[in-house]
């Protein structure tokens, strides 16, 4: 796996043994952003289920401010920090060895705001319904952030009355990706 453009173009991209994560195609993250080009630069980056790292250090590449990694396999997050520090971006992130839902708890107790999150929690666990109502419950989604959640084709993407809706959804085989946003 490389990164695919910006700074880092073409730059190796560490994996972890293939039964810890399941890494998304690389077709699969150019389609991703490609949707949010715009917002990348200069944006709050976060990464949860993070794997590799592959989604934050292809947004930091681009261009993103900071990237925060949240991934509570210790042998994953050994591997993200190897590929942050092969391209020298320990000053731009943050690696959290932790639950996912702990980690938004606590970063919304930091008061920190995303731009971008991207989430890819594995598939078929029913974590995505659980996951949407706890990122928007503990608003670290900025005003006019994106939240892009992967998920299997099979799994239910709940509705949400309020301030969220669904801006865009692409289906890659098996895979889709949801963008939500905050209504303006």
């Amino acid at each position: 796996m490389r990164i695919i453009a910006g700074e880092h173009r073409g730059r190796k991209i560490k994996q972890p043994k293939i039964d810890i994560t399941r890494p998304t195609k690389d077709r699969v993250r150019e389609a991703v952003f490609n949707i949010i080009a715009m917002d990348v630069p200069g944006a709050n980056f976060l990464d949860l289920f993070s794997g590799s790292g592959a989604f934050g250090l292809e947004a930091l590449s681009r261009g993103a401010k900071k990237a925060v990694f949240v991934e509570n396999n210790f042998e994953c997050s050994k591997i993200i920090r190897e590929n942050i520090n092969s391209m020298n971006l320990e000053e731009n992130t943050t690696v959290m060895v932790e639950d996912v839902y702990k980690s938004i708890e606590y970063l919304a107790e930091e008061r920190q705001r995303f731009d971008l999150i991207f989430a890819d929690p594995p598939y078929n666990t029913n974590i995505v319904k659980k996951l949407l109502i706890i990122i928007y419950q503990y608003d670290i989604v900025s005003s006019t952030g994106f939240l892009i959640l992967e998920h299997h084709k099979n799994e239910d993407i709940p509705g949400f009355p309020g301030d969220v809706s669904l801006y865009k959804q692409r289906t890659y085989g098996k895979t889709i990706i949801s963008v939500f946003k905050k209504n303006e």
